[in-house]
């Protein structure tokens, strides 16, 4: 846990590992006596996770590099999709009758931001992208540890440190701007993300 004060707003950072079925349990841990709670996903795909018992999400659509991440990360435990700690996160609140705060962008604007950072050229080198990374090896002693390793080896395709680089960024101003009306956060955020996030977050007016 990450914890920081933005304006008069106590803000902890929880960083988890996407996937991890064991992720849930820390979220369970960390949750209770917060004034508000957020994660660092867009508003559809919370929307998608507060109703996945009723539109189901079996068929998940996942990308070829997700299914090498998952290959890696499954040396330390069961993978499981819709990640476990953002599952954890909305049930606990709407269990509780509260919202969670989306940090990340919406569909529309990620969607813009894609478009943005990632030239076609790259687009097109995904399956080489995770045929290398299949091969690489990664010698993490923690989940953790794999989940950045595995963000560097993406972010080796300029377009796709440029994309994580825009979320951070547009994370960062959300968390900023919850502050202002809130008295304390726990923001849930994938570990890949919360270095550039903090980062961030730490240059910012009135953050210490």
């Amino acid at each position: 846990m990450i914890g920081m004060t933005v304006g008069k707003c106590r803000v902890d950072i929880l960083p988890v590992v996407n996937g991890l079925a064991s992720e849930a349990e820390k979220v369970k841990q960390a949750y209770g006596g917060y004034d508000a709670y957020a994660a660092s996903m867009g508003i559809e795909s919370l929307e998608a996770l507060r109703k996945r018992e009723q539109i189901g999400m079996n068929d998940i659509e996942v990308s070829e590099l997700d299914v090498i991440y998952a290959k890696k990360m499954s040396e330390f435990g069961d993978i499981i999709t819709p990640s476990p700690a953002f599952c954890e996160i909305v049930d606990l609140c709407a269990r509780d009758g509260i919202n969670v705060i989306p940090l990340d962008m919406n569909d529309y604007d990620y969607d813009t931001a894609y478009m943005d950072c990632i030239k076609v050229t790259e687009f097109t080198s995904e399956h080489r992208l995770a045929k290398k990374g299949l091969k690489k090896k990664m010698d993490a002693s923690t989940p953790e540890e794999l989940a950045v390793m595995w963000d560097r080896h993406v972010s080796t395709v300029k377009g796709y440190g440029r994309l994580s680089r825009r979320r951070e960024e547009h994370m960062a101003s959300e968390i900023y701007d919850t502050a202002k009306y809130r008295s304390s956060l726990l923001a849930v955020v994938e570990v890949e993300r919360v270095e550039g996030l903090v980062s961030i977050l730490r240059d910012m007016d009135g953050v210490s």
